[in-house]
């Protein structure tokens, strides 16, 4: 490398020998394409104009223009410094040069260039004051004259040593000009079009700190479906000025490539994407991030990022990407023995922090560079407020090894092709092992593979603990396409911070999420661009909050790379600042002591009132932090053995005891609990809570009498599920936004939920038979299975998106139409027509066991799941052609005749090998061919199992098995849990188990011991009846007398 080049000599015009030193033809193809452009021009210092004549240029309409002097002259054409007589001003004045054999297409080219840049209104853009000809027919275009350096030229200066060059521009100066030259591509690319040759040599820098991106002759207007703003695409029709000076014809300059014109060439090399070296017709706004890595780099190196001088090589180098990390300037070894000077950087080194943004802008994979350059200008900008995140974990999955860093649990989870595959699970969370409080950003990429799309989210600022479910929330849980692809959301230790109504997910596509959180502030992107931006008014603090990792519900996903980084304390923070950081680490000590020298500082207003309550805060949490390991001691002798989980919620106490066989409340009086997390215990009253600031309750699966205690409470979230509780009465006038009452039998219904601000509320099986009370409340989410229901009128326009009302006595959906659901589950009512269905957004139907008679309302529905077994219907129409990925549709009332040709139709296509296997198991059924049966099973550790598509109560199912000569299957190990589950390759995994449970004792239908346990949670445990799978967990049924499909088994 040779250090002394000039940075600003971008590979002056050459004639290339393709075939000179290399072999490989598309380095050779990339040559004869890339030339150099013809505004690398030779420019010409202080050089008058030798022909007095000529120093007048007549312009048709009358206007003139003094030519004072020729600033530069190029391949095509010639500036010069010109006074324009009527406006009495200094312009620069670019002219066309004659060229016979290339006159068109120089004339096109060069209009381009004058009406892309004349559009392009911006404070960094050069703007444009006329365009048109002389009365010799020679085009020119006149804009603002600027006066200064090129950056290139800076740059040079810097790197020679120049001192007052050196001390006027440092590295701060010289990023706040790289963001000004950011802004003006960024509104480039709003405006749909794309700069194609950014570099230091296009950049002037004024005498008065003007920064203006010049020649856009290059420039591509994109096609409008890419571009965001309003600039033209169609460029065919021909044009002319208004008064008839100009007549150039206008071509379509969408497909004109990168082809030579001229003989010169279209891009800088060293500065070029590699994209635009092979000539790809898919250069975006990502080509011009490209060159903006590449100045960033020059600005840090004072080198170009690529520096070998043979064209074959330099095209091959950039398309392959080997470009010396800019960091790696700091080493000796770099210019052979001795470390580059870089007298303008921090301490004469780059930063780590700025050479990674370089580098990332300049990947070969454009879909790894910033998706927009709003993204890197934030990264600079982070890294002007000293906020420099440091790469904790950076997998991409490669190698197996790389599940060293992480533990899964909840669901499946293996290397598969350089992919981590997460799959199966109610819940599945990936937690970094490593601990890291603080501040902490986390990217990956993700896609779904199947039709079950839900839920990817990730985790910060969570709180380890023994049970999965509790570790996901405790901290700040991200979700982007949450709840089956119905919403994106953002909780807060399992309340809701922030939502929006989406479905933005889409099976097999890749999605680039980057999550982080900067004290208060909690921002979330999806492929570039900002999803939320919330600040939390409480921020989760603590020593304890140290837990990060990714989540999922049942989904099968695969990861690609998964990068961790937390964010160190920033270089210039104030002592504000960093009191708010020791008080979200939980060193509330240290944080009071901060705050109270702020406050006797004689602080402005607005850092007085933050450090008072900073102050407070801490001071709070220190009293509640003496305070916790009395309450803890107090706990300990009243609960011997229990385990315990008394901690800090901000500025709250929580204490989760779940599960631990304690009867009476009464230890916790005094205690200023927040939340009470008690379920699966003996507690029959309520009434020491008396009194307390409890925001959550969680007391399910207690055998409680009366829920009065709780009168007035500030409650917002309360479980109390299976308690046997008659009434709701004492709920009246709270502030709920999520309830669940399920399995109690309430004598007064639902009364007590009149007017509250719920937005999801589960009432299973509570003997309702109206829903009058829900009229007008602001419900997403309502599930009200197994009552006798019949009038859904009260829910209209209800902002519904998830219903689920198996089990009643509903006749007709007729109030639910207009809804946006996304998810329904009807099954096992009186419904004959879905009409009102029709145009809905759902993804997921179940309507089992009605009386439907025909499926044409749901064509055109973006379905993945549809469960309509057990209806009179005659035919599945709609599906024929394209079925959702889990479809269950066994009727009776469908010949074998129609079966067969369903199956016939579906043969085609490979995709549909699910639903065939369903087709010839219904087929075999109805002849009673067991040994078809048996064909069709699957063997797993000496038995066979099949799944049966045909909807049955457990006890038919039970019988039907058994004359079959098998059994319900039984699951017996981890490893048959996990055969089970792989055999519902798209979710929907909701059958029979051969598993019941009768006055406490659970029994396999074989006689089998049942010795391994899926249950979903303890409190499941503790169900009656008949047993259901459900993704790679158990769950008892709650519906009476549902029906569903189910697995045979043989030995």
């Amino acid at each position: 490398m040779n250090s002394d080049q000039d940075i600003s000599a971008d590979l002056s015009i050459a004639q290339v020998n393709p075939d000179a030193g290399h072999s490989d033809d598309s380095i050779r193809d990339a040559t004869l394409l890339v030339l150099v452009s013809d505004d690398d021009v030779e420019v010409l210092t202080s050089q008058p104009v030798d022909d007095l004549s000529a120093q007048i240029m007549d312009v048709a309409g009358g206007r003139k223009y003094h030519l004072n002097r020729m600033v530069a002259k190029g391949g095509m054409g010639m500036v010069y410094e010109a006074r324009d007589v009527q406006c009495e001003r200094i312009v620069a004045l670019k002219v066309l040069l004659s060229d016979e054999r290339h006159e068109d297409e120089n004339r096109t080219r060069f209009v381009e260039e004058a009406r892309i840049t004349s559009k392009l209104e911006h404070p960094n853009i050069v703007p444009i004051h006329e365009l048109g000809k002389d009365v010799g027919g020679n085009v020119f275009y006149s804009m603002k004259y600027v006066k200064g350096v090129t950056l290139g030229d800076i740059l040079n200066d810097i790197r020679k040593g120049k001192k007052d060059v050196v001390d006027q521009y440092p590295m701060g100066r010289l990023l706040t000009i790289f963001q000004k030259i950011c802004d003006a591509v960024a509104f480039a690319h709003a405006n749909g079009v794309v700069h194609r040759d950014l570099k230091p040599g296009n950049i002037m820098i004024g005498n008065y700190g003007e920064v203006l991106v010049l020649d856009w002759g290059l420039a591509k207007v994109l096609p409008q479906k890419e571009a965001e703003g309003p600039m033209e695409a169609n460029r065919e029709a021909r044009s002319e000025s208004a008064d008839g000076s100009l007549d150039i014809a206008r071509v379509n300059i969408h497909n004109a490539g990168l082809k030579a014109v001229s003989g010169t060439v279209l891009g800088t090399p060293g500065f070029m994407a590699p994209e635009q070296v092979r000539n790809n017709p898919e250069i975006d706004e990502r080509t011009d991030i490209y060159a903006l890595g590449a100045i960033l780099y020059s600005v840090l190196t004072l080198n170009s990022p690529i520096r070998e001088r043979s064209i074959p090589e330099l095209l091959r180098m950039t398309l392959q990407g080997e470009i010396l990390p800019a960091h790696l300037f700091n080493q000796p070894s770099v210019s052979g023995g001795e470390r580059v000077r870089l007298p303008h950087c921090p301490d004469g080194l780059v930063p780590d922090a700025l050479s990674e943004i370089a580098m990332k802008a300049m990947s070969v994979n454009p879909s790894n560079r910033h998706s927009s350059v709003r993204e890197l200008q934030d990264e600079i900008e982070a890294f002007q407020n000293g906020l420099v995140w440091h790469v904790v974990v950076d997998d991409d999955f490669s190698s197996p090894k790389a599940m060293a860093h992480w533990e899964a649990s909840g669901g499946l989870c293996e290397i598969v092709d350089g992919e981590l595959r997460l799959h199966g699970g109610e819940l599945q969370i990936l937690s970094l092992k490593r601990d890291l409080p603080g501040d902490v950003r986390i990217e990956f990429e993700c896609r779904i593979v199947g039709s079950y799309l839900n839920d990817i989210g990730c985790l910060l600022g969570g709180i380890r603990s023994k049970n999965d479910w509790d570790t996901s929330i405790s901290g700040y849980a991200f979700k982007y396409g949450a709840y089956t692809n119905t919403l994106n959301v953002l909780n807060r230790c399992d309340r809701r911070l922030w939502s929006e109504q989406a479905s933005p997910l889409v099976p097999g596509r890749y999605y680039k999420i980057k999550v982080e959180r900067v004290g208060a502030r909690l921002r979330m992107f999806v492929d570039g661009r900002e999803i939320c931006s919330v600040v939390d008014p409480e921020p989760l603090t603590g020593v304890n909050r140290t837990v990060v990792g990714l989540l999922g519900w049942v989904a099968d996903k695969r990861y690609r790379r998964i990068r961790i980084s937390t964010l160190g304390t920033p270089w210039k923070s104030d002592a504000l600042d960093m009191a708010e950081r020791h008080l979200q680490r939980g060193h509330y000590a240290t944080a009071m002591d901060l705050f109270l020298d702020i406050m006797n500082s004689f602080p402005d207003p607005d850092r007085m009132e933050r450090a008072n309550i900073g102050y407070n805060v801490a001071l709070h949490r220190c009293e509640m932090e003496k305070n916790l390991p009395i309450w803890r001691e107090q706990l300990g002798k009243a609960w011997p053995g229990a385990p315990i989980q008394l901690k800090i919620e901000n500025d709250g106490i929580s204490l989760e005891i779940p599960n631990a066989g304690i009867a009476d409340l009464e230890p916790l009086r005094g205690i200023p609990l927040t939340s009470l997390v008690c379920w699966g215990n003996r507690i029959r009253s309520l009434e020491p809570l008396c009194g307390m600031p409890l925001v959550e309750l969680v007391c399910s699966g207690n055998p409680i009498e009366t829920l009065e205690p709780l009168r007035g409470m500030p409650l917002k979230t309360l479980r109390c599920e299976r308690t046997g509780i008659r009434t709701l009465d004492a709920l009246k006038g709270m502030q709920l936004t999520m309830f669940s009452c399920g399995e109690n039998k309430l004598d007064d219904g639902l009364e007590a939920l009149a007017g509250m601000p719920l937005t999801w509320l589960s009432c299973i099986c509570c003997g309702l038979t109206t829903l009058s009370p829900l009229r007008g409340l602001p419900l997403n989410r309502l599930f009200c299975d197994g009552n006798s229901i019949e009038d859904l009128s009260p829910l209209k326009r209800l902002p519904l998106i998830e219903f689920s009302l198996a089990g009643n006595r509903v006749k007709d959906l007729e109030s639910i139409r207009g809804a946006s659901l996304n998810s329904l589950q009807c099954g096992s009512n009186l419904i004959e027509s879905l009409e009102p269905l029709r145009g809905m957004p759902l993804s997921t139907l179940f309507c089992m066991n009605n009386q439907i008679r025909n499926l044409e309302p749901l064509r055109g529905m973006p379905l993945n799941a549809l469960i309509c077994g057990n209806n009179p219907l005659k035919d599945i129409g709609p599906f024929v052609k394209n079925p959702p990925k889990s479809f269950f549709f066994d009727c009776e009332s469908m010949s074998a005749h129609d079966l067969e040709w369903v199956r016939d139709s579906w043969s085609r296509d490979f995709r549909f090998a699910e639903h065939i296997q369903s087709v010839d198991v219904l087929l075999a059924l109805r002849a009673r061919d067991v040994g078809k049966l048996r064909e069709l099973s699957c063997a797993f550790g000496g038995r066979h199992y099949l799944l049966i598509p045909k909807f049955l109560p457990w006890p038919e199912a039970r019988d039907y098995c058994t004359a079959l000569g098998g059994h319900l299957a039984t699951i017996t190990s981890q490893a048959i849990n996990d055969f089970v589950e792989s055999m519902f390759p798209y979710g929907c995994s909701w059958v029979w188990l051969g598993l019941e449970t009768v006055q406490g004792r659970h029994r396999w239908v074989t006689g089998e011991p049942v010795q391994f346990k899926a249950f979903a949670n303890v409190m499941q445990e503790s169900g009656t009846g008949p047993w259901i799978f459900v993704g790679r967990s158990w769950r008892y049924e709650i519906v009476p007398n549902q029906q569903n499909c189910f697995i045979v088994e043989w030995d």
